[in-house]
Order: C-alpha cells, then structure tokens, then sequence
C-alpha cells in the first residue's frame, strides 16, 4: 500500500470498530440483543461461521429493522475476506449489509439524534466498508467513508460520555495519526486534513479498552499486538498480546500465524518452528480455514528457522514450497513470501558453492517490488557471494 494510501486507509478507518461498542454510560450494554451478540463475536472471532450465521439470523428474523443482525451479519463474511484479503466473492454481499445497516441507522437518526444504537452502528457501517475498499484500492471512496464517519464519532463520545468501548477506536485515530506520518514523512501535508494524533495516549486509550471495555475487548488487543509488532518493535509486547488472541480463539488461524510471527521477530526460532510445523501439520490433514497463504507463511518461516541451524537442504525445501505456493495466490504482483523466499534461495545456492543458480535468484529479486531490504541484500550478494 502506497504511504498516501495508507493514511487514508487507516485514518479515514480507525474508527471502524466502533460498531460493537454499544454501552450506556452506566456500563450496561444498550442493546437487548446484548447476550446473543457476544456469543456471536465469539464464534467469528474462532471462525465458526456456521454459529455465528445462525444467531444472527434470528436476530434479523426478530427485528429486521435493527442494524445490529445486518452489521453482523456483515463480521461473519468480514472474517471469511480475512483468511484471503485476495477473495472478492464476498465483496458485493457485505456491501450491501453494511449499506442496510447505514439506512436503518438514518431512519432512527432521524426520529432521535442521540440514538447512541445508531449512532454506532452507522460509524462502524461506514468504517468496515471503507476499510473494504481502502484493501481494494479505492481510496477516494475510502475517505470519503471514514470523513463521513468522523463527526459521528466524535458525537459518539459526547452522548456516551463514560463509554470505555469508546475509547477502541479513539485510541486507534490517536495511535495512526501520529504514527504514519512519521514513518512516512511524505504524506504529512496530508495529515493536516485530520485531527492531531498523541501516540502514547492512543496506547493508553487502548490499553483502558482492552481492560475495562465489553463489546472492543479483542479488537484492542489485536490493535495492540500490531502496534508493537509494526510500528513500535516491541516484539516481546507483541508477542505477549498475540499470546492473548491465540489462547481465547485457538481454532482462528490468522491469530496463531501472528504469534509465530511475533516469536520469531523475537529471536525465539524454536518457539516459532513449533507453531509453523503446526499449522503445516494442520494444513496437511485438511483443518478448517487453513488455506494455502496460511501454508505458505509457514514453509517460510520454518525454512527461516532451518536456515538459521545450518540445515540448508531442508531450509531450501521450505523455500522452494513457499516460492511455489506464492506463485499460485498471489493475485497480483509476488509478494513478500515470494521475494524474501527467492533471495534465501540464491543465499543458499550461494553457501553451496553454485554461483550461477544463486545470480539468477538475486536477479529475480531485483526485478521484483522490494520488501524489507531485498535490493540492497541481493545487490550486495550480486557483488559479494554470500558464504553463512
């Protein structure tokens, strides 16, 4: 995603998950369907579609003109484009939900302004299908939801003043706010057309809601867990809240991939082996929502692992796989698997001796879209073979 892109995207979205933070400000939840949608947010968040399809089913059946089952609804095929951002199948059926969820809100908005219900669910309606197509590169759209969404928000706090659910998704604005024109210096001028952002007061803020929310739980420590992991490389925060996400949802594969992730950008390979042995286990025996970028990701990370102990022939079967695999669902250029892949095996080719096999990787490299510091390592390997 370009920089400018993504402060659109994230800026604009921040907010999104406002959707489900539906309390009073005495802390009990305003919606009677409370107890349902709990159990619903659960069995999305472990993938159990199924489950979750059937008890928002019959909140629609119950109350149609609610946004709540709709918005919902909605999460369960938000989860499905999860597991494979590259799948559009769901693209047009969740846009409709999020569009009925924002006309009911309008009608009940119009009845009553401090419709906190509403309220909500509109602002979370507008941010998810911004979110949407901010990942299908229509940015205009995309900010044009999230500016939509904003005064919402920001109506959200005064009415639901002593909300901590609230605070999810001020906490997310004032973390990216701050954050991305930092990393990237050449969108500041584009940050101006947002509110000022406090990084330590957006970690603060979602730390409060990871504690003492009810509806923004995990989302706050899912937020968390890439806050460190991204922009902060904190690893060990990262990892301890990754730890969070996998033991509530086990059976969620984008949770437990994330945790193997974060132990090896900790150092701790064997710890992250074990976990990528196991979803390549759990691949090959056929476990629910374990797809081919979940393989993928694992092939590389323990060919990383093998390649740190010297083991280069089994490494370079692991990379081989992931480099096969990422031909097969990238959908539209290779992505980091695909380069980081290549470059470990002309590394490889290079450790054994065969110069000519490893040029021709680091060539391929060079003609992809960098990631990390894949130029510089293969123009540098180009210069000076690589020996371990």
């Amino acid at each position: 995603m370009k920089p400018s892109a993504r402060l659109f995207a994230t800026l604009s979205m921040a907010l999104f998950s406002l959707v489900a933070t539906a309390q009073t400000p005495s802390g009990q939840a305003f919606t009677k369907y409370d107890d349902q949608v709990l159990k619903g947010i659960d069995y999305v968040y472990n993938l159990d579609f199924e489950e979750a399809d059937a008890l928002f089913d019959d909140i629609v059946r119950k109350d149609p003109k609610s946004p709540v089952g709709h918005f919902f609804k909605g999460m369960v095929l938000w989860w499905k484009m999860m597991l494979d951002l590259d799948d559009t199948r769901y693209d047009e059926r969740f846009s409709d939900y999020m569009q009925t969820v924002i006309d009911l809100c309008d009608e009940r908005l119009e009845v009553n302004d401090r419709d906190l219900e509403a309220m909500f669910f509109k602002s979370g309606a507008l941010g998810f299908r911004g979110r949407l197509r901010a990942n299908r590169g229509q940015w205009l759209k995309a900010a044009l939801d999230g500016k939509d969404a904003l005064p919402i928000v920001s109506r959200i706090q005064k009415v639901g003043k002593g909300n901590m659910d609230v605070l999810f998704g001020l906490g997310i604005y004032d973390y990216y706010a701050e954050a991305i024109p930092e990393q990237y210096p050449a969108v500041r001028p584009l940050a101006l057309m947002f509110p000022k952002g406090d990084k330590k007061r957006g970690i603060a803020r979602l730390d409060s809601c990871m504690r003492f929310g009810h509806y923004a739980k995990v989302e706050a420590i899912y937020f968390l867990t890439q806050i460190y992991y991204v922009y902060e490389k904190d690893f060990a925060k990262a990892t301890e809240f990754a730890k969070m996400l996998h033991e509530r949802y086990p059976d969620n594969p984008f949770f437990y991939s994330y945790l193997g992730r974060c132990y090896a950008a900790s150092g701790y390979w064997k710890e992250a082996e074990e976990i990528f042995t196991d979803i390549w286990k759990k691949h090959q025996r056929g476990a629910k929502h374990y797809n081919d970028r979940h393989l993928r990701e694992a092939h590389y990370y323990i060919g990383m692992a093998l390649m740190n102990r010297r083991d280069l022939k089994d490494a370079f079967a692991h990379f081989t796989n992931a480099v096969n695999l990422s031909i097969k669902v990238d959908a539209k250029e290779p992505s980091a698997f695909r380069v980081l892949s290549e470059l470990r095996l002309g590394m490889i080719y290079d450790a054994q001796g065969e110069r000519a096999k490893a040029i021709a990787h680091y060539k391929k490299v060079l003609d992809m879209k960098e990631h990390q510091d894949s130029h510089a390592k293969a123009k540098m390997y180009l210069k000076h073979p690589y020996s371990g």
